[in-house]
């Protein structure tokens, strides 16, 4: 399968099919239609025109003598725009944080399962996602401070040919797209680009303060022309940028970058990864998800370095995608691992009590989560616990007492033991250091 990117020169608001060094507006977009036999402009106006009177432009358009006598198998052209049409509805699959909808300039509360319509506008704030499904199951999901228009969303009744037209008006856009029909289309455009797909997988981006465009094949390929009737061959693998009417060569995405312990069970209040150093790679993008296909982003993060730091999510199985960015600012071929996520963070204090001649050393600590839990306590005067002066196992109240401890420095912690789902899952406190002097 191969799709076409056409580069444009600025564009206005309104999506346009274009070829290469040359541009048409929305109403000089045409059907090829073959005469068949026993049809007539009449009858192809009266039961597919929205105005049965337009079979007169028609008329004129191709030259036809005779709107009655047409002979079978000649083509003819037709304004799309004087067809009838059946609307098709998208559906928000998921969504999360502040998401908007626009219709008619009225501002509409978004719920999974919504209707998405043609003509709606979806946006997305800072650490928000959305992504809606259409009928054929293919899906266009949005990350954050992200703007989207649906441009197009009907089926034709000549033809029965479904158009999807979507603009990426600022942020990015990902497309999973269904194999279509000869005469389907869906497009995806920037201001300066225009995407058009015949079952594959990319990701788009425009900044409008840059105006500059970027597309990443995941699968399938992609053809690119500019309005200087440049093209550049785009297989899976490969990206480029464009900037007014200049279009880069193919550039090879970076490979994915990889975890250092992608099946480490995530117990700590924030998520925190580890990624291997990736050559070229000038920052990496970490998002987090509810499903493989990363339709339901929860959160997600670039840094410049292979630290990853996200905030705290709920627990149960996730999933982390994670790609890398180069110097044009293309992000790479991505990699998913999933993970457990089960909070079992623990964190304590340490106060001293008098009672009579003795003092007593109370700890107490705090853990954050949820499940049944039992506990261990231990005090060592090495750092690394090892040789423990205490240690106490099976402990269910969230302190433990000592009593009458020399001076000296020590060191002590606590291990949560979380059972769920007939699992155990450990998780140490931060050592924490006290120092007793002689004359306490």
């Amino acid at each position: 399968m191969r799709w076409r990117l056409l580069l444009l020169p600025l564009l206005a608001a309104t999506l346009q099919p274009v070829s290469a060094g040359a541009q048409q507006s929305e109403g000089a977009e045409v059907v090829l239609y073959p005469m068949r036999e026993g049809d007539s402009l009449y009858e192809l106006a009266q039961q597919h025109f929205r105005r049965i009177e337009d079979y007169a432009i028609v008329q004129r358009l191709n030259r036809i003598g005779n709107p009655r006598r047409i002979a079978i198998g000649r083509s003819i052209r037709i304004p799309k725009h004087l067809l009838r049409y059946e609307p098709v509805t998208a559906h928000i699959i998921s969504f999360r944080g502040a998401v908007q909808l626009r219709r008619d300039g009225r501002l509409l509360t978004v719920s999974p399962g919504m209707a998405v319509h043609e003509g709606d506008e979806l946006a997305t704030a800072a650490n928000s996602f959305v992504s809606m499904g259409l009928p054929d199951q293919s899906a266009v999901a949005l990350p954050s401070q992200s703007r989207v228009t649906v441009r197009r969303l009907r089926k034709l009744s000549l033809t029965g040919a479904v158009e999807r037209l979507f603009a990426v008006e600022q942020g990015r856009a990902k497309a999973i797209v269904s194999p279509l029909n000869e005469a389907d289309e869906f497009r995806i455009s920037t201001p300066i680009s225009v995407s058009a797909v015949r079952g594959t997988e990319f990701r788009i981006r425009y900044d409008a303060a840059g105006k500059q465009a970027a597309t990443e094949t995941l699968s399938g390929e992609v053809t690119m022309a500019s309005s200087g009737e440049v093209s550049r061959d785009l297989p899976a693998g490969f990206g480029a940028v464009a900037a007014g009417t200049e279009l880069s060569a193919p550039v090879a995405l970076l490979p994915p970058p990889r975890l250092t312990n992608p099946g480490e069970t995530q117990d700590q209040r924030e998520l925190a990864f580890e990624l291997e150093p990736l050559p070229g790679a000038k920052a990496y993008h970490v998002q987090i998800a509810q499903d493989a296909g990363f339709l339901d982003v929860a959160t997600e993060t670039t840094v410049q370095t292979t630290e990853v730091r996200l905030p705290p999510i709920e627990d149960g199985t996730w999933f982390v995608r994670v790609a890398a960015i180069d110097g044009h600012g293309l992000e790479g071929m991505y990699e998913t691992y999933g993970f457990q996520r089960r909070l079992n963070d623990i964190s304590g204090t340490a106060t001293e009590t008098r009672t009579g001649d003795y003092r007593q050393y109370l700890f107490r600590w705090r853990v954050m989560g949820d499940g049944e839990r039992q506990f261990r306590f231990q005090l060592s005067r090495q750092e690394d616990g090892s040789d423990p002066v205490v240690d106490e196992v099976g402990l269910t109240e969230q302190s433990f007492a000592v009593t009458d401890l020399p001076p000296g420095t020590y060191y002590w912690r606590v291990m949560a033991l979380q059972f769920v789902d007939g699992e155990v899952h450990e998780n140490w406190s931060p050592t924490e250091r006290l120092t007793i002097s002689p004359d306490q």
